[in-house]
């Protein structure tokens, strides 16, 4: 038989509302482009481009956004759009800096051609088996019933999603609509998913339906969104970031730990010498960062590029760190300032990571790390000539106090970060989100820091003369996995944390006197259980759930009756990571529904940046 392929979702939005809606088909011309943000974006005036089957373009004047909801955009259309297909190119910033694009089609016709008019009204009456059902016995063929005549084309999966040998699909010449698929065999017991592909013209769509022979088992297939590994990610930015992770927090802790723990004694003209180059590798670094950033949004204005959140941070980075290279008296406040400028260009400033406070939180995380950084490179470099084991013994004993609180610190901040990042999560989300795998890496060496500073600090409590080399050796080990750790940090800056996030709220809703619990497992891409259970079962005579994602789409399935009050949907229900909603309706004896508001599903996994939507018909 021909096998097509489930069509699917590619990739989850950070749009919610679109106005005209993916590869939507009007019988008018819209005014407007609508589109409706999950967070606050910025604009430059080619965010929004639509263009004709010719590549003309149409919109009237630059995008807009919303003076009272800045996740609002919009744009004017010319009034008089022939009909055709129109694509939408989308590229705006998010607070943090992030590219966020897409590209989808809609498709205008004025006078609908009799196949597009068949197509829109097509609809799949009733199914044997029914959907939802659990059979006594394998059956020996299966029948649709359309309310059109369509070219069709059918795959049946097992449980283990792989594709049962059947005959290919035969209309019923006595009744048009009406299709017979035999079976080449007995099915085992089971759940059975049946794809079917009906056409009409250059038009296709996708039903599903779920039955079970005897008894309804969990369907186990397993999708990946991405091959890439981890470390095909560390690119160009990754690095830049490294530098000026590195630059920044190397001098703002060298200079307080002159200044505070070696009390400005010791080997300054060493220090000097690291800072000149600490001063370089910092303004190189955050002119990089910039230059990046230009050559990311090369369309863009260079005006309104100035005016991007992270372009202005980034600038007044680089004025803070010349300041305190020539102004000594405020050079610790200037170099403050700059460092705690990674923390607004990071995912903190973003109002669904936190915002403010979380931003006040990543502030503290990186202090802790300056001091614990800074503190190791004086130790190595300020130990003078003359008596150098009574200025190591005092500075070392000192700054192993300020160590352990920066490590304290660094931990507890870290954690509350993440849970603020992550709200719901599982080791297995985590890994198999970039962020979270980075997130493991940067962790397992703070711990090993940590192990190698308790380890030095009974170092200092011993005969210092014997074990002056040991002591330096383990400084070095120290820093090296130091700048590791800075390394994970700056690539972090760049991986979304909600790709981390596994699970789905709320978990009981009632309405009416009617109580649905929710449960899913395992929520990944790919097979899921989804369990509905109802307080009262007496007067309902099936449950419908239907899974949809900001891209719409989504056909309300009926769930397998499993006892009394307990309902359950198995199958390829998660294409790919992101974000679904699960809409729940009880249906009654009667014919009236209860719909539950809908409950969203959070699907751990790696999602891109850049969007663009097929047209599936």
């Amino acid at each position: 038989m021909t096998v097509i392929p489930a069509l699917s979702v590619s990739a989850h939005s950070p749009i919610e509302n679109r106005s005209p809606n993916v590869n939507e088909v009007l019988e008018f011309v819209p005014a407007t482009i609508e589109l409706y943000f999950k967070d606050p974006v910025q604009i430059h005036r080619s965010s929004v481009i639509v263009r004709n089957e010719k590549q003309d373009e149409v919109q009237v004047g630059n995008p807009q956004i919303d003076p009272n909801d800045n996740r609002h955009l919009s744009v004017s259309l010319q009034d008089n759009l022939q009909s055709g297909t129109y694509s939408v190119d989308i590229d705006v910033v998010s607070l943090d800096g992030h590219a966020l694009r897409e590209k989808y089609q809609f498709e205008i016709k004025l006078t609908l051609t009799t196949p597009e008019e068949r197509f829109k009204r097509l609809l799949l009456e009733r199914t044997f088996p029914e959907d939802g059902s659990i059979t006594e016995s394998s059956p020996e063929t299966i029948k649709l019933w359309y309310n059109e005549t369509v070219e069709l084309d059918l795959a049946l999966l097992n449980d283990k999603d792989r594709i049962v040998e059947t005959d290919l699909p035969i209309s019923d010449q006595k009744t048009p609509g009406h299709y017979v698929l035999k079976l080449k065999e007995k099915l085992s017991p089971g759940t059975y998913t049946l794809l079917a592909y009906p056409r009409i013209g250059n038009n296709v769509k996708v039903d599903t339906i779920y039955f079970a022979v005897e008894e309804m088992t969990e369907v186990t297939s397993i999708n990946t969104y991405s091959r890439d590994t981890l470390w095909n990610q560390i690119g160009n930015l990754q690095i830049t970031h490294w530098i000026v992770y590195v630059g920044l927090l190397s001098l703002l802790g060298g200079n307080w730990f002159h200044r505070v723990i070696a009390k400005k004694s010791g080997d300054i003209k060493s220090w000097n010498i690291l800072s000149c180059i600490l001063y370089a590798f910092s303004i190189i670094g955050l002119l990089l960062e910039l230059r990046l950033s230009r050559l990311e949004y090369a369309d863009v204005v260079f005006r309104d590029f100035l005016r991007f959140n992270f372009v202005e941070v980034t600038l007044l980075q680089v004025s803070f760190v010349i300041i305190g290279l020539i102004v000594k008296p405020i050079r610790l406040y200037a170099l403050l300032l700059a460092v705690l400028g990674l923390a607004f260009n990071g995912h903190s400033v973003d109002p669904s990571y936190g915002g403010a406070w979380s931003t006040v939180l990543d502030s503290i995380h990186l202090l802790g790390a300056a001091i614990w950084i800074g503190g190791l490179i004086g130790l190595m470099l300020m130990i003078p000539k003359e008596e150098p084991t009574s200025w190591l013994r005092k500075a070392g004993e000192s700054f192993s106090k300020w160590a352990f609180i920066s490590f304290f610190v660094l931990a507890l901040s870290g954690v509350v970060l993440t849970l603020v990042y992550v709200p719901t999560f599982s080791i297995s989300s985590l890994i198999t989100s970039f962020w979270g795998q980075m997130l493991s890496v940067k962790i397992i060496l703070s711990f090993m820091i940590l192990i190698i500073a308790i380890w030095q600090r009974a170092i200092l409590k011993r005969k210092l003369e014997k074990l002056a080399l040991s002591f330096q050796r383990n400084l070095k080990i120290e820093l090296w996995i130091a700048i590791v750790v800075l390394l994970a940090a700056g690539i972090l800056v760049d991986f979304a944390p909600r790709e981390a996030v596994r699970g789905f709220s709320p978990k009981i809703q009632t309405i009416n006197g009617l109580t649905a619990n929710i449960e899913v497992k395992p929520i990944v891409a790919g097979g899921n259980v989804i369990t509905i259970r109802l307080n009262e079962d007496n007067d309902i005579q099936k449950v419908k759930a239907r899974i949809f994602t900001s891209l719409g789409g989504g056909e309300a399935n009926t769930a397998f009756k499993i006892e009394k009050g307990v309902y359950k949907l198995t199958g390829n229900l998660f294409h790919t990571a992101g974000e679904y909603k699960l809409e729940v309706q009880a249906i009654k004896k009667n014919g009236s529904a209860i719909t539950f508001a809908p409950f969203t599903i959070k699907v751990p996994g790696i999602m891109p940046n850049e969007i663009e939507f097929e047209n599936e018909g």
